[in-house]
């Protein structure tokens, strides 16, 4: 009988590491659409509150909190291109080109969603609170 021998190893230098991390990458794509829907909810329910009681403000401080976060997601897929970047030129690893494509993808959903945050916040600022007939 013939006997034969498999030698399986796993290397783990071999295994590819991202440039940066998974939970940074996903906040920044994810970070913005989240904060979007959050800040309609709790306008939604804040704004009888804020009729009743005469204190447009605390709609002003939610708009303004959201618009920030959703900028600093932007923000943070900005800084994340900029370090894949660094770690490499167009290198044809698929965890750089990954990571290249979901620091800017995320760069793209955080503008976008700051910016429907802002487009919210105006129908606030000029038509107010209280609409009722």
């Amino acid at each position: 009988m013939a006997e034969v021998s498999v030698d399986v190893r796993t290397e783990a230098g071999s295994r590819e590491h991202p440039p940066v991390s998974d939970l940074a990458v996903w906040t920044s794509v994810l970070g913005g659409p989240f904060l979007f829907l959050l800040n309609l909810e709790v306008n939604y329910v804040m704004v009888d509150w804020a009729c009743n009681t005469g204190n447009e403000w605390a709609l002003h401080v939610v708009h303004l909190v959201s618009l920030v976060l959703s900028a600093g997601c932007a923000l943070l897929g900005v800084i994340l291109l900029r370090r894949v970047r660094r770690a490499g030129p167009d290198t044809d690893r698929a965890s750089d080109a990954r990571s290249r494509l979901l620091a800017t993808l995320g760069i793209l959903s955080g503008t976008l969603f700051a910016v429907s945050v802002f487009a919210q916040w105006i129908g606030v600022m000029v038509l107010g609170t209280c609409l009722r007939n």
